[in-house]
């Protein structure tokens, strides 16, 4: 049996997705995003505002290099997370 290691928390994954899936995560990111900045506007609570603060900068990095990635995969155009019809 393989011994109880520390894992580092930030340890990278790759992932392989379809563009359906990528834009699931993509959309949930975003949503996740709209509920922080929410929660920062909406709070009294100083401690719940900062967390939500620190967590906002940390989704906007994350969607940014999703967008990048997805940009440098299918085009700056052949992705969409709209729900219009195009």
């Amino acid at each position: 049996m393989e011994e109880n290691r520390m894992i580092s928390r930030n340890s990278p994954i790759t992932l392989s997705l379809s563009k359906d899936d990528f834009i699931k995560i993509f959309k949930a990111c975003e949503d996740r995003r709209e509920k922080l900045d929410g929660l920062q506007r909406i709070s009294n609570d100083e401690d719940v505002v900062a967390d939500a603060g620190n967590d906002l900068v940390e989704i906007n990095m994350l969607i940014r290099e999703l967008k990048a990635k997805a940009d440098e995969t299918w085009g700056n155009s052949g992705w969409t997370t709209s729900d219009k019809y195009l």
